[in-house]
């Protein structure tokens, strides 16, 4: 197949082309008075978003080189997403700045590959200074309910995100789905839960709420049928022994077990509940379970008998809930480093499964090794709302789980605004020296954009931050100035950092491209074939 080539500064400037469009259509959506993007799909209702990823994800341009530009530059938002789960829109408008302004000075004759050095040599000096002003989360845990206000631009969605994450904590599961009413709403479930409930209501503890709880117990847990009630004696004996209550998880009982059971003592000193899921799924979740209280699964093919139980094969756990249809474990007494070692098994499984059935299986079984987890459901009177608030909230737990491990930096752009003076020790002679100079130039445009996006006077804000003191910015909800940490308008320091780094990063390569290639569809006529007509005229047909 024929291709099209262009070089040199043509192939720069039509991939600024590129970039500058699609940055047009994502930099309206920055701050808390951004506007939303209105994309059309082809099926069902439009996606309405303020979320520059989920904008740039659907943008392809006509142009085959501009929209090359615009390509390289959607994969910043993404990376961006994908290490903190905000600022995609920040990275774009650095991106942006950075390159418009490169392939300006490239054009008048700045060495690309120098001033690309000096790029990196700066955004590197900015990264220490962000990650040496960060503020620890474990020392003022307000922040991470701060943290995701700011990202879910809704104090109530935000309040929510940070109660399932401090109920559930780093290492638990929190999602976000669609609910079936107008209200958000949010479903903890703690511990290792699932979808088998008591076999019998005589053993319910709690008739109020229909409840057996067990405090304490032992488990036996195996995949037999237990057709005999003497086979269980040896672990009832054990349970005795040491006064607790004992739950068995089994696949079968015979109902003379149980009538023995109910008999020895009933409610509150026996339950008696069915495995979960089937096939191989069963035999893994029994496993995880073995592993998080610290026994064994008594199991057929590897010729354990019930009737032979060892007090090690016995599991514990603080309590033990169950209704009818569900049961959960809660703070098993496995051992840490073999829940952790498991844990860990689990996700390698996760990263390398197919996208489907067998993924969210791996997904549950992570979410129940991490000690429980969280689904908040969207709620709203359209798809297209709630579709909205899920982008919202999916943001708002990503950006939290950044600032519990990185801590945190004054937000609404003042953090990348008032880092400038970092580099002032920061020198470097000829094209080099061009490149810090040029980075330090566009720290400032994420705080102008998102004063711009307020209506409020971009020059006077950028003036006033920064010359003003460390961590006073400008909140463009209320177009006042302050403290920003007192406002409690902070980010993730990973936010922008990641930002920073992936639009310099994207920057580079495309201000040290100097050809671009592109296949001629069948039958298209080359526009710089035959006589050159003069003044550029061959190139017309690429406008």
């Amino acid at each position: 197949m024929a291709k099209l080539l262009l070089h040199g500064k043509l192939a720069r400037k039509a991939l600024a082309r590129g970039v500058a469009r699609l940055a047009a259509a994502v930099e309206p959506t920055l701050g808390p008075k951004g506007l939303n993007a209105m994309v059309d799909r082809p099926v069902g209702t439009p996606l309405i978003s303020r979320d520059g990823v989920s904008i740039a994800s659907e943008i392809e341009l006509r142009d085959r080189f501009e929209n090359m530009g615009a390509q390289v530059v959607r994969e910043v938002s993404m990376q961006t997403n994908e290490v903190a789960g905000d600022g995609t829109t920040t990275a774009i408008v650095l991106a942006n700045a950075l390159i418009q302004r490169g392939v300006a000075l490239t054009d008048n004759g700045v060495k690309p590959v120098d001033l690309c050095k000096g790029i990196d040599m700066a955004v590197k000096r900015i990264i220490d200074a962000i990650d040496e002003s960060s503020r620890d989360c474990n020392e003022h845990p307000e922040y991470l309910e701060a943290v995701a206000r700011v990202s879910a631009t809704d104090p109530d969605l935000g309040d929510l995100v940070a109660e399932a994450y401090r109920r559930i904590g780093n290492e638990g599961i929190i999602s976000a789905d669609f609910g079936v009413t107008i209200e958000t709403t949010m479903e903890v479930m703690e511990g290792m839960s699932f979808e088998r409930g008591y076999i019998s209501h005589h053993m319910v503890t709690d008739r109020e709420h229909m409840e057996a709880v067990l405090r304490n117990p032992l488990i036996l847990m195996t995949d037999q049928k237990i057709l005999d009630p003497s086979i269980l004696d040896q672990a009832i004996s054990i349970a005795t022994e040491e006064n607790r209550p004992l739950a068995i998880i089994a696949e079968e009982i015979a109902p003379e077990v149980v009538i023995k059971l109910l008999g020895s003592g009933g409610a509150g000193r026996f339950l008696i509940v069915h495995p979960p899921e089937y096939g191989h799924w069963r035999t893994a979740m029994m496993d995880d379970l073995a592993i998080i209280t610290g026994g064994e699964v008594l199991a057929r093919d590897l010729g354990k008998r019930i009737q032979d139980v060892t007090r090690g094969q016995l599991g514990g756990a603080e309590m033990i809930r169950a209704t009818a249809s569900s049961t959960s474990v809660l703070r098993g007494e496995g051992e840490r480093e073999a829940v952790v070692a498991r844990r860990n098994q689990v996700q390698r499984m996760y990263d390398v499964a197919p996208p489907n059935i067998e993924q969210d299986k791996l997904r549950e079984r992570l979410a129940k090794l991490s000690g429980g987890s969280a689904i908040i459901y969207a709620g709203g009177f359209t798809p297209v709302e709630q579709k909205r608030k899920v982008q919202l909230i999916e943001d708002a737990l990503c950006a939290v789980r950044a600032a519990a491990e990185d801590g945190v930096v004054a937000g609404g752009g003042t953090c990348l605004a008032q880092a400038g003076p970092v580099l002032d020790n920061l020198t470097a002679i000829g094209d080099i020296g061009k490149g810090i100079a040029l980075v330090r130039s566009v720290l400032t445009q994420p705080l102008r954009r998102i004063a711009s996006n307020a209506g409020a006077d971009a020059d006077a804000v950028v003036d006033a931050i920064t010359s003003g003191p460390a961590g006073h910015g400008f909140d463009a909800s209320r177009g006042v100035y302050g403290d920003m940490y007192e406002a409690r308008i902070i980010d993730p320091a990973r936010v922008p950092a990641s930002a920073l780094v992936n639009a310099a990063s994207v920057a580079t390569l495309i201000l040290t491209t100097e050809t671009l290639v592109g296949d001629l569809d069948e039958g298209e006529a080359d526009p710089t074939e035959g006589p050159a007509l003069g003044g550029g005229a061959e190139l017309l047909g690429r406008q």
